[in-house]
């Protein structure tokens, strides 16, 4: 009986993973982070947006239901048009107005992003996706004075996430790489690795401890705040651990796993909670077990 519990509540999850994060949307507003680097926070995932003479480089697009809004904003940072589009990863809250913001843009993601894209939309929508350019590791690009890497280290929370880094502003948009202060969807269908996740991040911050991060949902931080997110990660998966050596199930690991140490981590409503994150994790080592 626990086991359907179980699965029916991972395949609502997985249904509505993309359109309900987070319970109450914040309101649009920029923030000019350093150099011509900008932040626009508000519905879905963080966008970063590089203004120059020539036009905007854009990175992700929000929800597809709120791209009225977000042109709105993109224009008020400035009414050039966006030459560049860049997607950190395939989720509908970052992804979904790809189609109308890169209309007439270079759209570039990770080779896995656009085949996760792909697999996951409408008929509809396979067009646009075609027309998508991809890199499998790294790509370096200037648009303005800038000089922009994409990098793609390992599946973290994706298959396919994209890390953009601008090095004249020393600013990285993490994508959802970073949750700042909110419980994390893990997206284990799509083949989220929890332990290269924390590796990705140490990584980043041992080689940019100065940069600032835009992270994919929350406010910008520092490379100590990053951080702490991995420490979170690095303490869910040892307490899930530590409770599947000793024989308990999802539902009990979430009773005895306490968050003592992470007071800053606010649930966001019904998904994006800790608990959750409990169960994501059990399926994740759950599902490295039936793989060896």
């Amino acid at each position: 009986m626990e086991k359907k519990l179980l699965l029916t509540i991972v395949l609502a999850f997985l249904i509505c993973a993309q359109f309900v994060f987070p319970a109450k949307e914040p309101p649009y507003k920029a923030e000019k982070i350093a150099g011509n680097v900008y932040c626009l926070y508000g519905p879905g995932g963080n966008m970063s947006i590089l203004k120059t003479a020539e036009g905007l480089l854009v990175v992700d697009s929000k929800y597809n239901h709120t791209l009225k809004e977000t042109q709105e904003e993109l224009k008020k940072i400035s009414p050039k048009p966006v030459q560049v589009h860049i997607l950190t990863h395939y989720h509908w809250d970052h992804s979904g107005g790809f189609k109308a913001i890169g209309k007439n843009a270079l759209v570039l993601s990770q080779e896995k992003c656009k085949a996760s894209l792909k697999k996951r939309s409408k008929r509809t929508d396979q067009e646009a996706i075609s027309r998508i350019k991809t890199y499998e590791k790294e790509k370096t690009l200037s648009f303005g004075k800038e000089k922009i890497t994409l990098l793609h280290m390992k599946p973290a929370h994706t298959s396919g996430d994209t890390i953009v880094i601008y090095h004249n502003a020393k600013v990285i948009h993490t994508g959802d790489l970073f949750f700042h202060d909110i419980p994390p969807y893990i997206d284990v269908k799509d083949g989220a690795d929890t332990q290269n996740w924390i590796n990705v991040i140490e990584d980043l911050c041992k080689k940019y401890p100065e940069y600032t991060f835009i992270p994919g949902h929350g406010k910008s931080a520092t490379a100590k705040e990053f951080l702490h997110f991995a420490q979170y990660l690095r303490y869910l998966r040892e307490q899930v651990l530590k409770c599947m050596k000793e024989g308990k199930t999802a539902k009990e690991a979430m009773e005895a796993i306490k968050f003592d140490n992470f007071p800053n981590m606010k649930d966001q409503g019904n998904f994006a909670n800790k608990n959750n994150n409990i169960l994501w994790i059990y399926q994740e080592f759950e599902k490295k077990t039936k793989s060896k």
